[in-house]
């Protein structure tokens, strides 16, 4: 968690103490051993930019990714959907008229999720987007502790060498490198799913060397 990440739950904590009880259990240390894998599809790579299309989840427990227990959610569309955002996510405006709202969306998101940690793939990104439209309407963006698959596939590959995979950090790569089928690829569900899977198989490895 980066310093920033951190005086900001720091700051919404203290908010939280002084306004709505509703969502003060996400601030509670989570005791359990179930975590939840995260992806959201938006409309550009810039978070300052970026609009939500769809959010997927998938809870993770031991060495198993509970695929019953999952959360996938179509938004609303944004005023502006971008051509290359179509070609990627194979969403269009008529797939997406639909949806839910921004507001609607993060409620279950929130209540889906809870105070377990989070996992994800650059998952920082996702992060930040869902806090930018988080703070506005509840004052607080996504306090849970989270763990990013690439820094772990990093370290574990600096420990273990290369063997016959390179240090290939793309998605894609990473999926290869473990043996780890690609599940619909640029969907929220389907990417958060794969990213389980990785989390899972990287937890259990005790090396990296093929």
């Amino acid at each position: 968690m980066t310093i920033k990440r951190r005086i900001r739950r720091i700051n919404d904590r203290w908010k939280m103490r002084r306004a709505d009880q509703t969502w003060q259990y996400l601030f509670q240390k989570y005791r359990g051993e179930e975590l939840v894998s995260l992806d959201i599809e938006t409309t550009s790579l810039e978070v300052s930019k970026a609009q939500m299309l769809s959010i997927g989840a998938v809870v993770i427990k031991g060495n198993r990714v509970l695929t019953s227990e999952k959360l996938s959610i179509t938004l609303s569309p944004p005023k502006e959907l971008p051509q290359d955002s179509i070609k990627i996510h194979k969403l269009r405006r008529m797939d997406l008229n639909e949806g839910l709202s921004v507001q609607e969306s993060l409620e279950k998101l929130l209540k889906f999720v809870g105070n377990r940690p989070v996992v994800g793939y650059s998952v920082a990104y996702d992060l930040a987007v869902l806090d930018r439209f988080l703070r506005p309407l509840f004052g607080f963006g996504m306090p849970n502790r989270y763990i990013d698959v690439m820094d772990l596939y990093r370290k574990k590959k600096a420990l273990s060498g290369s063997g016959d995979c390179q240090m290939d950090l793309s998605f894609e790569g990473m999926a290869k490198c473990l043996d780890v089928p690609i599940l619909g690829r640029h969907t929220a569900l389907g990417d958060a799913t794969t990213t389980a899977i990785i989390y899972v198989r990287l937890k259990s490895s005790a090396s990296l060397v093929k």
